[in-house]
């Protein structure tokens, strides 16, 4: 055993962390020790050609350095440059529907029906609210819509 390890200790330093470099990425998510692993590689590789420690730990450092500078620094921008997409209900709100049923916050009753979705609504203050009347969604509470009716000019143009 102890042979095994002379002979393949630094293989198995590099392989050890390149795969923990990649764990405390995953948990971590910041793009930064994500560079460590493909500079691991290497010094895992050089390991097999070049038994000097301090000649694969320089080819590390340097290879990680230069990833990290330049690679990161490009997929920020990157990454900084998508506009972040409403997924799921933040995307209703703006939007305008029609009321289903009456929308009364002191009964807790109201649907509103946006996009061939009907979803339970309340009204952004006491008002009572019709059915057919167009409200717009102005925030989200809990799995309730809150609206309130739409201007004039916008339900003229449905």
């Amino acid at each position: 055993m102890k042979d095994f390890l002379m002979q393949h200790g630094a293989f198995l330093f590099w392989a050890a962390v390149a795969v923990t470099s990649l764990i405390v990425e995953a948990l971590t998510a910041e793009l930064v020790s994500c560079w460590f692993a493909p500079s691991a590689i290497v010094a895992m590789i050089l390991s097999g050609f070049v038994d000097i420690f301090w000649v694969q730990l320089l080819v590390f450092l340097v290879l990680s350095a230069i990833l990290l500078a330049v690679a990161r620094r490009y997929l920020k921008k990157r990454l900084a440059g998508k506009e972040k997409t409403d997924l799921n209900a933040d995307s209703l709100i703006g939007k305008t529907g029609i009321v289903q049923d009456p929308i009364n916050n002191i009964t807790e009753t109201g649907s509103v029906k946006i996009s061939g979705l009907v979803w339970t609504a309340r009204a952004t203050d006491d008002r009572e609210i019709p059915a057919g009347t167009v409200v717009t969604v102005r925030e989200i509470s809990g799995v309730k819509l809150i609206c309130e009716p739409a201007p004039q000019e916008q339900t003229t143009n449905k």
